[in-house]
């Protein structure tokens, strides 16, 4: 029964929800009202009983006085005729009968006593009985009377919710009809409005529909950044004369090799031009500088390219600048730093222009403590940029061992080969 009402259109629902709230509230004050009446009508019959007791003690005691029990019966008798007491007698003080008038008869009797005194002693007790059927019949036809105001009151709140959920069932099912995507059969969409609302907006794409919320700034993005250019000087000339799967095994090595090197750094690999790589090193590491990575990473790549080009028959020429900005490469979230930066880009492209036989350092690069303590350059005439020329003996030493790393890496077969 649950589980189709559930399923049942949604007019019906309000429905028979408003009905049932209805009913229950209307038999609540039913209940109420019975067992107040109930209660008030006990009470006084309570009180007519007990009165009508003390009244029929009081007139029998006088003729208990004079021992007259021919009086005691006709004043019984005279109650019955002219009360609505069923019975009265009169007992004394063991109970045996003195006087008795009437007979009692019914479903509902009460019975309701009162002290016969003579002379202020005890002589036996008046007993009245009435019969209170009529007045349970009353209270049962103003009860049930209720109850039929109450289920009419329920029929008509259940007509009122009929059409009010008619009306706001009408108006989800045609907003369901505007989010449907294609026509569906009738017999596909369940009855209820609210259920065939669910299924057309579950049909929606929503992750298409849905903007992207737009993250907060990274602060990684604004430091200052060393960046190393590679212009990769031999791809331009092997990718109008390399077939396709070659040249992907190329780039991969390519790939590999500069990625391999920038990973002993934390540098970030990016392309920057069509024919050009961007690494990024940020902040201050267990390496040095920023500056200072991004060098030592341009003289492992130039040495790793130049013992491959020994061992293959492919050339592997780069021309590589190191420089510095203020921020760096940006994001998604973020794309103010990677504007700031193409004019960094667009200088060390052109010095990688140039041709340069060596690695060229930016003026604000050998002005870093790490590369002016650790490295040997030379003053050029391309834009006031210097020629890497040597590393210190010890990190020199760390170079190598870095190199031969690299160049077993390198060795491993290709994922694509």
């Amino acid at each position: 029964m649950f589980n189709r009402l559930k399923s049942a259109p949604l007019s019906q629902q309000i429905a028979t929800a408003a009905a049932a709230l209805c009913l229950l509230v209307s038999l609540a004050l039913v209940a109420l009202g019975a067992i107040s009446s109930r209660h008030m009508q006990h009470q006084q019959q309570a009180g007519f009983g007990e009165a009508l007791a003390r009244q029929v003690a009081a007139q029998v005691s006088l003729a208990l006085e004079s021992g007259d029990l021919l009086s005691v019966r006709a004043t019984l008798q005279r109650f019955v005729d002219t009360t609505a007491a069923e019975q009265v007698a009169v007992v004394d003080v063991e109970g045996k009968p003195l006087g008795e008038a009437g007979s009692a008869s019914g479903q509902y009797l009460s019975q309701y006593t009162a002290p016969v005194t003579v002379e202020s002693n005890i002589a036996g007790e008046a007993r009245v009985t009435i019969n209170t059927d009529a007045a349970s019949s009353a209270q049962r036809r103003f009860v049930l009377s209720l109850l039929g105001l109450s289920v009419i009151l329920s029929l008509a709140v259940y007509g009122a919710g009929l059409q009010l959920g008619r009306l706001l069932g009408n108006r989800i099912a045609r907003l369901s009809r505007k989010l449907a995507l294609e026509d569906a059969a009738p017999g596909q969409l369940p009855a209820n409005e609210l259920a065939a609302l669910e299924s057309r907006v579950g049909a929606l794409p929503m992750d298409l529909l849905r903007t992207r919320d737009q993250g907060a700034a990274g602060e990684e993005h604004y430091r200052h950044t060393a960046v190393l250019y590679l212009q990769l000087d031999s791809l331009s000339d092997y990718v109008d004369t390399l077939d396709e799967q070659s040249l992907q095994r190329y780039i991969e090595r390519l790939q590999r090799l500069v990625h391999t090197a920038a990973g002993f750094y934390g540098g970030e690999l990016q392309v920057a031009r069509q024919f050009a790589l961007a690494v990024y090193f940020t902040g201050d590491g267990k390496g040095g500088s920023a500056a200072f990575r991004a060098a030592s990473c341009a003289w492992l790549v130039n040495a790793a390219a130049r013992e491959m080009e020994r061992k293959r028959s492919l050339s592997m020429r780069f021309f590589m600048a190191v420089g510095l900005s203020e921020l760096g490469a940006g994001d998604a979230a973020d794309i103010y730093p990677g504007l700031y930066m193409q004019s960094t880009l667009d200088e060390l492209q052109q010095v990688c222009a140039s041709r340069p036989p060596k690695i060229l350092l930016s003026p604000a690069t050998c002005e870093d403590t790490d590369v002016d303590g650790r490295l040997q350059h030379q003053v050029t005439d391309v834009l006031d940029y210097a020629m890497l020329e040597s590393m210190a003996g010890s990190y020199a030493d760390l170079l190598e061992r870095q190199l031969q790393l690299i160049l077993k890496r390198l060795s491993e077969p290709l994922a694509s080969a």
